[in-house]
């Protein structure tokens, strides 16, 4: 963190190849109301560019956001997940999805963001050769809402001054209703929406307007080009949002911060670089699995899960009354309407052991509907 002459605070986040300005997130509440749908929009050719790795169901993903949202064009970077490749070779995914496969990555939460620039670089360049305008950066663990409907959406971008590179949204951030999420976009329909109880980011997402002269990923939130003025818009959550379905299943948190703990070790400086506490706890958590001796292996185990389950677990995530959630069941409802067919065993991503049995977690009630 550094300071300007005039005393007012910057942030910066750092990486091994670039340096980056990060606006924090005031705590507020993010409200979906507000926007009336809009019936017959002025469409804009939008892609997607993610990097994603052992993803949760990527036809689900894909489809939800081909079929439901508009977009036209994906440009994916696969990380150690060849079996992907039978599922992209189908159609229509052999035709809207442009992939790169790569193969011997690591889990690094540093590096990660620097693979993710380039992959950014990369899709622009591919972009603008297929004609897209508008370029969103999401993972393969998120999933654009547009509670106006798509069309209301498309509209908004459409109508932005030529100025603007960057369209920013923000985010909610899912729970999942049981340790075993197998299915998270179908199954979780809790967001938390008071951005000071996110386990992870609180900054949003954005689209990137192709054509704009330099357009670059600035960080994994915003994008840049080579003007500065009025570069950002902000889109209301009324028009469109991001839900983060992070770390929602047990045995994927599990098999994330191994592969975290494994790279980083018990480094106190990493654990001070990384922004979120929910990351250092679980850094920490699921780190001491493996180092300590087999008479203490099961509390290690409850002493894990209890990590988790206090920050991702419906009935058990630690919310007080004034912090506000919301129900979202347009992406089930959405999926459930798509009437996809079940992912065969060489689509669906390794699992990992499952969590410790708690006899309590049934007898949780949920979160109350906002």
């Amino acid at each position: 963190m550094a300071s300007s002459k005039s005393g007012a605070k910057k942030f910066y986040h750092t990486t091994s190849q670039q340096a980056y300005y990060m606006r924090p997130s005031e705590a507020k509440v993010v409200s979906l109301e507000g926007a009336r749908p809009v019936d017959d929009a002025q469409k804009v050719r939008l892609g997607i560019v993610s990097m994603t790795k052992r993803p949760a169901d990527l036809e689900q993903w894909l489809a939800y956001h081909r079929r439901v949202v508009g977009v036209e064009k994906f440009f994916l970077q696969i990380e150690d997940t060849p079996e992907l490749a039978a599922l992209l070779l189908r159609p229509p995914w052999n035709g809207c999805v442009d992939a790169t496969f790569v193969a011997k990555t690591h889990r690094d939460y540093f590096v990660q963001m620097d693979r993710q620039a380039v992959n950014v670089a990369c899709a622009v360049e591919r972009a603008k050769a297929h004609g897209i305008e508008w370029l969103l950066h999401v993972d393969d663990d998120e999933m654009l809402h547009c509670p106006a409907g798509a069309g209301a959406m498309h509209a908004a971008l459409s109508a932005l001054p030529t100025q603007c590179c960057d369209a920013h949204i923000k985010n909610l951030e899912a729970l999942a209703p049981a340790p075993s999420c197998t299915k998270p976009f179908e199954e979780c329909v809790t967001f938390v929406a008071s951005t000071s109880k996110f386990a992870s980011y609180t900054n949003g997402k954005s689209f990137g307007r192709v054509g704009a002269p330099g357009l670059r990923a600035h960080g994994p939130h915003h994008f840049r080009g080579d003007s500065l003025n009025g570069a950002t818009r902000d889109l209301p959550p009324s028009i469109a949002v991001v839900l983060h379905y992070e770390s929602v299943a047990y045995e994927r948190w599990t098999t994330k911060f191994s592969e975290l703990a494994a790279r980083h070790g018990h480094d106190a400086k990493i654990l001070e670089k990384l922004p979120f506490p929910f990351y250092r706890a679980s850094l920490s958590a699921v780190g001491r699995l493996t180092t300590v001796s087999d008479r203490d292996k099961a509390k290690a185990a409850d002493d894990a899960f209890r990590v988790w389950s206090r920050s991702k677990l419906v009935g058990e995530c630690a919310l007080a009354q004034k912090d506000k959630v919301v129900v979202v069941t347009a992406i089930r409802d959405a999926l459930a309407r798509l009437n996809l067919p079940e992912a065969s065993e060489a689509d669906r991503a390794p699992a990992a052991a499952p969590p410790p049995k708690r006899a309590s977690l049934a007898a949780n009630p949920p979160l109350p509907k906002i």
